[in-house]
This record gives structure tokens, sequence and C-alpha cells, in this order.
């Protein structure tokens, strides 16, 4: 009889809580990383100091500013910390700019390879870093002929201010500022220019 009370009261009591794991402390918005992306980009840029300079007999004037030029790239998007909004940014593409006349014509071609740092402050998106234009070099024709040179590795930075139009596609449209530091065919000298810039990211996932 007593045995059997005994049972019963412990049976009674209640099991201890099972223990249950903590969940996994969150690292907070500044701790998340986003996917890399593919960059896509084109600038216009309009280059402050002239290097050729003609006039027409009817008194037209016309010319070619180093660091002008339209210019197309492509790279990635990388190391995107704080959700997406501080990303390192490296480009590579191409760029032209042309100049014509009735009996002559003066071409500009070189590559761009950009590496920029950039964030994102709400719709505003600012970029800032280092470029450096490969194979540099100005060809003419017709009575320019001999304006003929290549320039070494032109060495320079680039800022770039963007209002992002997409989320989704991370597309900005903006302003773009430029130096380029030239040497050669007896030229050396530092060249500014300003422009527009057209820029996404694609496959960073928007927000």
């Amino acid at each position: 009889m007593i045995a059997a009370l005994a049972a019963l009261l412990v049976a009674a009591q209640p099991a201890p809580p099972a223990a249950v794991p903590a969940p996994p402390a969150d690292a907070g918005p500044s701790g998340r990383t986003a996917p890399a992306g593919l960059v896509l980009e084109l600038h216009s840029d309009f280059g402050l100091r002239r290097f050729i300079a003609l006039e027409y007999t009817t008194g037209r004037r016309f010319g070619l500013a180093l660091n002008d030029g339209i210019s197309a790239a492509a790279g990635a998007s990388l190391l995107r910390l704080a959700g997406g909004r501080l990303s390192t940014r490296v480009t590579a593409g191409f760029k032209l700019q042309l100049v014509r006349a009735s009996n002559g014509s003066a071409t500009f071609t070189a590559f761009p390879v950009e590496l920029a740092e950039s964030l994102e402050l709400g719709p505003l998106r600012l970029g800032a870093g280092a470029s450096v234009l490969l194979a540099p070099r100005l060809r003419g024709r017709g009575f320019l002929e001999g304006a003929r040179i290549d320039f070494g590795p032109a060495p320079g930075a680039v800022l770039d201010a963007e209002w992002l139009v997409s989320r989704r596609s991370r597309t900005g449209i903006g302003l773009r500022a430029s130096w380029h530091r030239y040497d050669g065919g007896g030229v050396r000298r530092g060249a500014p220019a300003v422009g527009l810039v057209v820029r996404s990211e694609l496959g960073t996932g928007g927000r």
C-alpha cells in the first residue's frame, strides 16, 4: 500500500522543462553582406583642357579636348557590406572620341580601368576611386595626319554622384568628374573632365 502511494506521488510531479536553444545572435544590418553583382555603365566626359583646336575660314571653331569621349564599361560590385550600401566597384571598358572635318579627322581611344568605393545614402549613390587609361592614343587623318601620339598609361581619379531611378536594377543617373595625367609625344599635362553617367548593378538584390 505504501509503495503504491509513493508511486502515485512520483507520477504526479511535473516533469522538468526542456531546455530551449537560444536563438542565434543577430548581426544587425551593419553586419549583413549582399551578393556581388554585374556592373554595366555608360558615361560621357567633356574635357576641360583643349588639345586640338581648329578654325574654319567661316570663323566656326571645333576641337578635341584631352579626356573627351564616350565610354562603355562592365565589371563587378564586390565586398558589399551593410546590406549592400557600401561596396567596391571594379570596371574595365573602352573610350572613344572622334572629331571630323571635311578634309580630315582625329580619333582618340583608350581602355579605362577603374577601382572605386561606393556608398548609398537612401536614393543617392556616391563613388570615389582611382582610374587609369590604358593605351591612350590619338590618330589624325587628312590635314591632321601629323597628330599621331601614343601616350603612356594615364593615371587619375574619379568622383561620381548618382540618383537611383530603379531599385530593382540598381540603376542610377548622375554626374561624374575625372582627372588624368597624360604623358607622351612631348605632351605632359593633367586633364580634368566633367560628364554624365548611367550605371546599373544587376544581380545585387533590390531593396
